[in-house]
């Protein structure tokens, strides 16, 4: 809330219908059925974008965060890539560190290689 508070009107609008989009996707798993709902929706902000009232304005963003956060899905799908994805930082390459050999292993890795060679 404290960093709505700093986003402008116009900020806060296209983090709203970014969001609603977002989480519509999540609702609706055929694309077709989505691109409808998506229309909907953003005929609904269009409906609303010439109002010059800052206070109406201000009271239909109110209302319209409210919506959202009444509507939003539970459990928003999440790429697998993104972070919290299922997928999010999995077989991350080792640090460079680890792939140094010790005099042990260098030595060991020679005495392999030679028994491999025979």
């Amino acid at each position: 809330v404290e960093m709505a508070a700093q986003l402008s009107h116009a900020q806060r609008v296209t983090r709203l219908y970014r969001n609603s989009l977002k989480h519509l996707l999540s609702w609706t798993i055929d694309r077709q059925t989505w691109r409808k709902e998506a229309l909907e929706l953003r005929s609904r902000f269009d409906a609303s974008k010439n109002v010059s009232d800052q206070r109406k304005a201000s009271q239909l963003l109110e209302k319209g965060e409210e919506e959202f956060n009444y509507l939003k899905h539970p459990d928003p799908y999440i790429s697998p890539k993104a972070p919290e994805g299922s997928k999010w930082e999995r077989n991350l390459p080792p640090p460079p560190q680890v792939l140094v050999m010790t005099p042990e292993e260098e030595m060991w890795y020679e005495e392999a290689c030679k028994y491999g060679s025979k």
